[in-house]
């Protein structure tokens, strides 16, 4: 009887359920949901900043990298490899084309061409192939001189030929210079022999003891005939080549419509000068310059100026260069907002003026760097 009366005694005192309320689980779902958008809201954030801050990086990185090519350039401008002779025959350009904008080395070593309209700029050459035509936005600047990066030395010259100490890597219709040890001659010329298709260390300025294609007369050397009248004098053992290098910056769409610093550049093709278009610098909407001007003769600046207002291309001490980066149009949307940009247009060191402060609606990134860069061989 006992055992009946425990069992029904356990029975009677069922064990009580636990649980959470319906309100009490639509408060806990509010507050995780507030935790995740809150979380979201920083992670969102934080990817926003993340790609504006690698934008500007890169932006950093390119204006960096263009103005190392261009300071590279700039500061060797007219550069020959002797000082300027201008004695009689000192210094000499023997090319059919020496006035052409790659090849004048002593008339014109630095011009540049100021955006005069939305489709012009100041005096443009239509002779720089590749370049007219296909500026986007910005000013245009041409550089020459000689290439120092390497030099040939001479060890004998009897015109038409000279004979170098060792091989060399010169093609064909290279226009070179070639000064004496004691830099009483400079000459420009164009190299008129074949090599290939194995190394030699020969170099000609005629390659058929005739007038040429390239050079005015058989020399630097024994002017002939009807050809006009080069030099007589030869260059002597010791007198070193050098390339010459000659290149345009400006302002180019590339094939994927994105802005970008392009230099045409002087190179050769099939034995005969020619110029190559070299895509630098990804993401330049445009290029700003303002030129370091000597209106006297103590070889200090006096003004900054723009190309149409340069008077005597020869009193240029340096440039000033500002670049706009932008970012590409697959980052459109990185800012939240119109952002606003100032650039020096008219060259007088502030963006003050009409014009200069733009704000564009596409919401793509942009961010102006500038410097200045001297002209060694002026100072």
């Amino acid at each position: 009887m006992s055992i009946l009366k425990n069992s029904r005694s356990q029975n009677s005192h069922p064990k009580i359920q636990t649980g959470v309320t319906l309100i009490e689980l639509m408060v806990s779902l509010t507050i995780g949901l507030v935790i995740i958008a809150a979380i979201g809201y920083v992670f969102l954030g934080s990817k926003q900043n993340y790609r504006s801050q690698d934008v500007l990086s890169r932006m950093q990185e390119g204006a960096r990298a263009a103005f190392q090519l261009m300071n590279k350039d700039i500061r060797m401008t007219g550069f020959r490899g002797c000082p300027v002779n201008s004695a009689s025959g000192g210094d000499i350009n023997v090319l059919v084309s020496a006035a052409d904008w790659d090849k004048n080395l002593f008339g014109q070593p630095l011009i540049g061409y100021e955006k005069a309209s939305a489709t012009a700029w100041s005096a443009f050459p239509a002779g720089v192939t590749g370049v007219v035509g296909n500026v986007v936005s910005g000013d245009v600047l041409t550089v020459l001189h000689a290439d120092n990066t390497k030099e040939y030395i001479v060890s004998a010259h009897a015109p038409p030929q000279f004979t170098l100490t060792a091989n060399h890597d010169i093609n064909q219709g290279q226009i070179l210079i070639a000064a004496k040890p004691d830099c009483s001659r400079t000459a420009i010329f164009q190299n008129t022999h074949d090599c290939s298709p194995s190394p030699c260390n020969i170099i000609k300025h005629n390659a058929t003891g005739t007038c040429s294609s390239g050079n005015r007369a058989i020399g630097l050397g024994n002017p002939i005939g009807a050809c006009p009248a080069g030099t007589a004098d030869t260059f002597d053992l010791g007198s070193r080549l050098f390339r010459l290098s000659a290149t345009t910056y400006y302002i180019r769409n590339n094939p994927s419509n994105e802005p970008s610093l392009y230099r045409q550049v002087l190179s050769t093709s099939a034995g005969s000068p020619s110029t190559t278009a070299e895509e630098l610098i990804e993401g330049v909407q445009d290029m700003q310059l303002s030129y370091a001007v000597d209106n006297g003769t103590d070889r200090g600046v006096d003004a900054y100026v723009t190309a149409d207002s340069v008077t005597d291309w020869s009193k240029v001490l340096g440039i000033r260069v500002s670049l706009l980066m932008v970012s590409r149009q697959d980052e459109r949307g990185i800012t939240t907002s119109a952002q606003q940009y100032a650039i020096d247009m008219n060259g007088d060191g502030d963006v003050l003026d009409a014009g200069e402060k733009i704000t564009p609606t596409d919401r793509l990134f942009r961010k102006v760097f500038s410097t200045t860069i001297a002209i060694k061989n002026r100072l």
